[in-house]
């Protein structure tokens, strides 16, 4: 205890200031946890979302190759030749490349025969004449189109079909008897247009089916007509 009337002198003040400063950073100390300084660690951060996978693409529906094929007409030559395959109970004409619905295609026409691909692997058409082995319908259905897709020709104006010209009757001995000549040019049968291939490979059926034939043709610049029987 200092005695009354002592004032403290400049190093005691001091000695005060520096014990008060003392104090307070030891509570600071015990505040803080006793001297760990270490920064918290941060959270972890959420996972992340899971990614949705992604939905299967779309399958295609299969188109069935046709199983009831048969071989209505043949021809061959340099060209690669053609064949008229019976599908479905319509009627196809195949150049080597092109394909029937259902995708089995013509790979090569070869003497009495056509060579065929589908799903299961090559396949032969042949007559109902040709070997055992390599049998083919009883009969193509009304009769054969060949001699017809071989004596007409496709005509086209501005790139559309309007009609078949006879090249020639010798094959087709029923359009001569009907007054048709080569040259003439074959519109419609029977009121349908004759704008397709297809079309003039059914005419011997619908003329086995009917009995006849109604040709609407042009000679020159005029229109006729001419019934057609069998």
């Amino acid at each position: 205890m200092k005695p009354a009337g002592r004032t403290n002198t400049p190093k005691e003040w001091a000695l005060a200031i520096g014990g008060g400063l003392a104090l307070s950073a030891g509570l600071v100390w015990a505040l803080r946890g006793g001297g760990d300084d270490t920064a918290p660690s941060p959270a972890p951060p959420p996972p992340p979302a899971p990614i949705a996978a992604a939905p299967p693409p779309p399958v295609a529906a299969a188109v069935s190759a046709p199983t009831d094929l048969a071989l209505a007409g043949l021809r061959a030559g340099p060209d690669g030749g053609m064949a008229i395959v019976v599908a479905g109970g319509k009627q196809y004409l195949l150049r080597p490349g092109r394909a029937l619905p259902g995708g089995v295609k013509l790979l090569r026409v070869e003497p009495g025969r056509a060579i065929l691909a589908g799903p299961s692997g090559e396949m032969v058409l042949a007559f109902a004449d040709a070997a055992p082995a390599m049998a083919g319908p009883a009969a193509p259905p009304g009769g054969d189109p060949t001699p017809w897709r071989l004596a007409l020709s496709p005509l086209r104006e501005q790139g559309r079909m309007v009609g078949w010209r006879l090249d020639s009757v010798a094959g087709l001995p029923a359009l001569g008897r009907a007054g048709l000549k080569p040259g003439d040019v074959l519109l419609s049968a029977n009121g349908a247009e004759l704008i397709s291939e297809e079309k003039i490979m059914e005419l011997p059926q619908e003329l086995a089916a009917n009995g006849r034939l109604q040709i609407v043709y042009q000679r020159g610049n005029a229109r006729r007509e001419a019934v057609v029987n069998p």
